[in-house]
């Protein structure tokens, strides 16, 4: 197979588990050189050998720059970190932990690509994560509705100044497994489930592969937005 893909050097920031973990089985099936960069980096669910790992945390600017030092160049930067971040009404949320979200998802992310730049190709990307929280609202999610919105923000702006790479977004929805209670939502939305890893994991290699798609944020969400 001859694509975007194939052969290309890949991070995955955030890749030893969820949505990170599954994007890089894609990418090892479509023949990607894989590295995965983590706080705790561990791929049982992958050959071994088949990918490269790395500790991170993405908070660390010392961690950053060692980071990039020792991997050279790459092709592709998938950022897929997932902060915790309380479920809470706004009135009841501690500051210090929405700060420490922030800092791990939009900022770690932010400060991770000033460091990427110049070990990117030009003909690479830098794939982004945000969310369903990011447009439409839910009870005890502003934080992350902030923080997804801001990386969406982030990544139109960057589509302009870093071309001639290509910027991008993925916002997945919600994705097994859940609460009953949320299966039970979930059969409301058009697509009437949740999503798989699998499912959403596609649409970041879709992203990266494509050489004409940039500033775009991709909704994989069933159609959970429009009910």
């Amino acid at each position: 197979m001859n694509d975007e893909i194939t052969n290309s050097k890949i991070l995955i920031v955030g890749g030893s588990s969820g949505i990170g973990l599954a994007v890089a089985k894609h990418a090892c099936k479509r023949a990607a050189r894989v590295l995965i960069a983590s706080r705790n980096p561990s791929v049982a669910e992958l050959p071994e050998g088949s990918v490269e790992l790395r500790t991170l945390d993405i908070t660390s600017s010392s961690d950053r720059n060692r980071l990039f030092e020792d991997i050279g160049t790459i092709d592709h930067l998938v950022i897929a970190v997932r902060p915790e971040a309380d479920s809470v009404p706004f009135l009841s949320i501690d500051a210090a932990n929405a700060r420490k979200a922030f800092e791990t998802k939009f900022w770690g992310a932010y400060q991770l690509i000033q460091v990427a730049y110049s070990h990117l190709r030009e003909s690479g990307s830098i794939t982004l994560t945000s969310g369903i929280a990011g447009e439409k609202i839910y009870r005890g999610a502003s934080t992350m509705a902030l923080i997804n919105s801001a990386t969406e923000t982030l990544c139109r702006t960057l589509a302009v100044e870093l071309a001639p790479l290509r910027v991008n977004v993925v916002s997945p929805g919600f994705i097994e497994p859940k609460p009953e209670s949320l299966q039970k939502i979930a059969s409301q939305f058009p697509s009437q489930r949740l999503a798989s890893l699998d499912e959403v994991a596609s649409v970041y290699i879709s992203v990266m592969a494509n050489p004409y798609v940039t500033g775009s944020v991709t909704v994989v969400d069933g159609g959970a937005r429009l009910v």
